[in-house]
């Protein structure tokens, strides 16, 4: 089993190239996890038991050895971000709760997080001025998809640091087209396999 995580914020194009590898590289299932507008200790319960039974339906394919591929538009560690910025519970024992069953998981499964990234502002800005889904109460801007991406490089450092068995690809997507960014997450995929 093999599972490709991308991450990043808005504006890197995540959900485009998550889409591509779906349609192009053959048993292939894309999952594009949902961000929840809830707040306080009913969004944190909810939330929670959200990505620990995702962790479960991976942990059980994990352990028979399905031979399968997945790719996640986001995943937990958008969570960790999101709510550290724009909610007002705390989820960060969750998060390393998470980090430890994915690194766990990691010891049978394939884990690849593509930690996309944008540092120009003036493209920043016209890929965030295209017709995107506003997340709740998180405004679209330059500002806000730096700040959030500046939380992205701490958490995925630290990631780095503590958790053996996920692999970390950073990937600057600046003044490249879509097929670019492609092609180089093509080419973490097929090393896996």
């Amino acid at each position: 089993m093999h599972i490709v995580i991308l991450e990043g914020a808005r504006g890197t194009g995540k959900s485009t190239l998550a889409v591509k590898l779906r349609q192009r590289i053959s048993e292939t299932t894309l999952i594009n996890f949902t961000g929840f507008h809830d707040d306080g200790d009913e969004g944190l319960k909810k939330v929670v038991e959200y990505y620990n039974s995702w962790m479960s339906l991976f942990e059980q394919l994990g352990k028979i050895g399905h031979d399968s591929r997945y790719v996640f538009d986001r995943f937990f560690f958008t969570e960790t971000v999101f709510s550290e910025l724009y909610k007002e519970y705390n989820f960060k024992s969750v998060h390393r709760q998470l980090c430890s069953k994915l690194d766990n998981l990691g010891k049978d499964v394939k884990i690849d997080v593509v930690f996309l990234t944008v540092e120009d502002r003036e493209e920043l800005q016209n890929r965030l001025t295209r017709d995107k889904v506003p997340f709740g109460k998180v405004e679209e801007s330059v500002e806000e998809s730096i700040k959030q991406q500046n939380m992205y490089y701490n958490l995925f450092y630290g990631l780095k640091l503590n958790y053996s068995n996920i692999n970390i690809h950073a990937i600057e997507t600046d003044g490249k087209t879509n097929e670019d960014v492609y092609a180089e997450i093509e080419n973490i995929v097929k090393t896996a396999q």
